[in-house]
């Protein structure tokens, strides 16, 4: 973290008008200065003979180019679409916007009892979780209610129901082995999945034991043939869920060795706002608070939901962008895309795609701020702010674009830069190799696909020796004839590469 506050400290800004009219200057050579000749990409250029490489490196200060290979051919980006997410997102809300999730009702309130329905209204808080509907359950409490004669209502009306699309998401309402795929909602909870702890027993003659977050949470069957084996044994655990005549059951097989501690696992689950009413209707019976009436979900108009009764508030958006990028969030990064095309006024309800309209809004913006009459229009395409889909289409020059946009944007750049990650404590591996100045001086976000080649991308920012910065952007796609690339050849490349830029500036 503080390299990011030394950056923020450090870094000097001119007013925008003269600034960028001083940068168009000097990438046009104004004055007869002479512009270094950009780098060969030797690493790169080898492996686009057998693979599809588009490649920008940018100097902010003149946007001067210090390095391109096919920067203009649009590609898979995988997960570097997050940046285009997370940047929507800042110019829609700003940096200190907070969601809001509310309990509403229409009903009056006699002594202890509210006499009709309570309605939970999702606010498309896209880390909402457990702690903050205990939260939420409390306050509630805390006005003395302790009855509820209606019913508990989830109300999804800020997207209305969102059709899962994707061909990962629409296969996990069925059957999930993973939280990545989970799908989307304005009312749902834990990133779209349920939350699970396994523990080995005391003894290798005991069955392991599980539990669920919270623990009386309804709808799951448990099929547990996890079994407890000695201290000191190997410890691995498989698990997925399946969705069949409206009951989830979780499956899991393995060993845990005793002494083994807890296990804690999330797979998506196939509703996300029927799982928030069966969480809040656990959460409500374990505050004393009694639902007479049934647990159901709705999608009506989302500021017509009566008096507030109760509220909470997320972390800020500069704060949730932070492990968004880190962790690469897919439910978190659509969320947002949903979030920004819902305060426009996107007709609903929405769908991923016609949310992401506004993604590609944002890159045409940004190629006319970076390039001007140079550039050559961006034609990016969006059906996913993640970069789960595979219609995503950019180049490397519209990374830089983006990534130049957001760096002259004074109020909002502190937040975007502060929330890309550091090689050196990034928790994604692909990032913890390479040499120091590649561990140091990059803020990066990276991105993966295997199917049905492989995709590896690369995006974010250089600092440079003499305190100033460039902009880079990365994409790899294997080919049809040609699908699987290995990391040696995909991440090494790339690596080798911005460490010989590093050393050069």
């Amino acid at each position: 973290m503080l390299d990011r506050v030394v950056f923020v400290l450090s870094r000097s800004f001119m007013p925008g008008r003269v600034a960028r009219a001083a940068s168009l200057a000097l990438c046009l050579g104004a004055g007869g200065s002479a512009l270094a000749a950009p780098m060969a990409l030797s690493n790169l250029a080898s492996l686009n003979r057998h693979a599809q490489v588009s490649a920008f490196v940018m100097k902010l200060s003149d946007r001067s180019v210090i390095a391109e290979l096919n920067a203009n051919q649009r590609l898979r980006p995988a997960s570097a679409s997050k940046l285009y997410a997370a940047s929507a997102a800042l110019q829609q809300f700003g940096p200190d916007h907070r969601f809001t999730s509310r309990f509403t009702s229409q009903a009056p309130i006699a002594g202890s009892t509210l006499n009709g329905d309570l309605v939970f209204v999702g606010g498309g808080d896209p880390a909402l979780d457990t702690p903050a509907l205990r939260t939420l359950v409390a306050r509630l409490s805390g006005r003395g209610i302790s009855t509820i004669t209606g019913d508990l209502v989830i109300d999804d009306g800020l997207f209305g129901p969102v059709p899962c699309l994707t061909t990962d998401r629409c296969s996990a309402q069925r059957r999930s082995s993973h939280a990545y795929s989970a799908p989307l909602s304005a009312a749902g909870v834990n990133f779209g999945t349920v939350n699970v702890t396994l523990y080995p027993g005391e003894s290798p003659d005991q069955n392991s034991r599980v539990v669920l977050q919270p623990a009386e949470l309804p709808g799951y069957r448990i099929d547990n043939r996890v079994d407890t084996v000695a201290r000191g044994g190997n410890a691995g655990v498989s698990a997925w869920r399946t969705y069949e005549s409206g009951v989830s059951t979780l499956h899991l097989r393995g060993n845990l060795p005793v002494g083994y501690g807890a296990y804690d696992f999330q797979r998506g689950v196939t509703g996300p706002a029927q799982e928030t009413a069966n969480m809040l209707a656990t959460l409500l019976r374990e505050a004393g608070i009694r639902v007479q009436g049934a647990v159901r979900t709705q999608s009506t108009d989302y500021d017509s939901h009566g008096a507030l009764l109760a509220r909470i508030e997320s972390d800020t958006l500069a704060e949730q962008l932070i492990p968004m990028l880190a962790y690469s969030n897919n439910y978190m990064a659509d969320t947002l895309t949903l979030d920004v095309a819902a305060d426009s006024g996107y007709n609903l309800p929405l769908t991923l795609p016609r949310a992401s309209q506004a993604l590609e809004a944002l890159a045409d913006r940004a190629d006319a701020f970076a390039y001007g009459s140079a550039g050559n229009g961006s034609d990016a395409a969006f059906t996913s702010g993640s970069g789960l889909s595979l219609d995503n289409n950019i180049s490397a020059r519209d990374l830089v674009a983006l990534l130049d946009y957001m760096y002259h944007q004074d109020a909002l750049f502190p937040a975007f830069y502060g929330a890309i990650p550091v090689p050196l404590s990034a928790p994604s591996r692909t990032l913890k190799r390479g040499n120091f100045d590649f561990q140091t001086r990059i803020v990066a976000k990276t991105g993966t696909l295997s199917e049905p080649v492989t995709v590896r991308a690369l995006a974010g920012y250089l600092r440079l020796s003499d305190g100033g910065f460039a902009a880079f952007g990365i994409l790899i796609n294997g080919t049809k004839d040609d699908p699987a690339l290995t990391y040696q050849q995909t991440v090494t490349a790339y690596q080798h590469d911005l460490e010989a830029i590093l050393a050069a500036y």
